[in-house]
């Protein structure tokens, strides 16, 4: 869900300067003593060392460059002058530049060396925590440009993202776009950054096969995003945020292994706090109401039948005879059943 989720299985994630780079200088300063002459003051600015956002005409070939080799310094640099030139730039431009930063932070964390990934994550490659005595250590043997990274990391909005199964990354905090990019696009572009800003926990949703996120919060965010794209229906970031809607679908009417929402214990189908959220959505008056309502009918429909099945042997576990076989079997393919009408549901478009 954007690259912050997807870079790991697709998962990895500046600060300001001087606007008058990209401005006309305005020279309405008072002189009371001696007067300067033209002359003087033009020698003046010619002597003054340039600094990097100083001219927006170097973003371009700066991000080529970026492109090529990520160097940290130079990164820092170029978001300078992302602060300052945007306001004066295009908004097709503005949108091109915001793309083109995602790529330079994915291909800075693709190439971080092993020294650099475990500083940043404070961990050692057999997975576990970094003492402070080994960070030390470690630090020293970064390189120069090393250092700058890692001293620079939260400058440059980086942080270390768990990605579950005691495995972390790093990645770019979403708050890099809000404070960057958003104040200089549309309205709905800002809305939709502040909404990836508060969805971002520094892990996935998705931690060791099972939600970590309530079914509750799966609702709201499935709600929030389907009401985003009916406010904004032609959104620049529709495309991500059809993604979202997806996953959060999904998410919400399936749940993952270890959290599903269709369990089929020996009395219930359905785990009650996702039909909770499932009920939340009918009342809504989003794209999924009726998908969620479909939901609800059968799996209601379906719940009374479930429990007048005959169940399994419970004490033993092992029984194979033939009745035991036949109940399963039943069982199972009233299972497969449901699952298959879910699928069905989950297809349905426009509903």
């Amino acid at each position: 869900m954007n690259f912050l989720q997807k870079s790991v299985p697709l998962a990895a994630i500046f600060i300001f300067t001087l606007l008058s780079a990209c401005q006309k200088h305005e020279n309405n300063q008072k002189t009371e003593a001696v007067k300067t002459s033209t002359s003087e003051i033009d020698a003046t600015e010619a002597s003054r060392p340039k600094g990097p956002a100083q001219d927006c005409s170097q973003i371009d070939s700066s991000i080529q460059k970026l492109e090529k080799t990520v160097v940290a310094e130079d990164l820092h640099d170029l978001n300078q002058w992302f602060r300052n030139c945007l306001s004066i730039v295009p908004l097709k431009t503005r949108y091109q530049w915001q793309a083109k930063s995602e790529d330079i932070y994915q291909k800075l964390v693709m190439d971080a060396s092993p020294q650099v990934f475990q500083y940043l994550t404070d961990s050692l490659a057999e997975g576990q925590s970094m003492t402070a005595k080994q960070k030390q250590e470690l630090y020293k043997k970064l390189k120069p440009s090393e250092k700058y990274l890692v001293d620079h990391a939260k400058d440059l909005y980086l942080e270390k993202f768990y990605v579950g199964e005691g495995e972390y990354t790093f990645t770019r905090n979403p708050q890099y776009d809000l404070d960057i990019f958003a104040p200089s696009l549309e309205k709905s572009d800002q809305v939709y950054f502040k909404q990836i800003r508060k969805e971002y926990t520094g892990a996935n949703y998705i931690l060791d096969a099972g939600l970590a996120i309530s079914f509750d919060e799966v609702a709201n965010r499935l709600l929030f995003w389907e009401k985003f794209n009916k406010d904004y229906p032609k959104n620049h970031y529709k495309p991500q945020v059809s993604e979202n809607i997806e996953q959060y679908r999904r998410a919400l009417f399936q749940g993952d292994d270890n959290t599903r929402t269709l369990w089929f214990d020996d009395d219930k189908i359905a785990d009650e706090e996702a039909m909770k959220a499932i009920e939340k959505v009918t009342k809504s008056q989003t794209a999924s109401r009726q998908t969620a309502q479909s939901f609800l009918n059968l799996i209601n429909k379906s719940e009374t039948l479930w429990q007048q099945m005959p169940k399994p042997s419970r004490e033993n576990t092992q029984d194979e005879t033939p009745e035991q076989q036949s109940i399963q079997e039943q069982r199972t393919a009233f299972e497969q059943k449901i699952r298959k009408q879910v699928e069905e549901i989950l297809a349905q478009k426009n509903n």
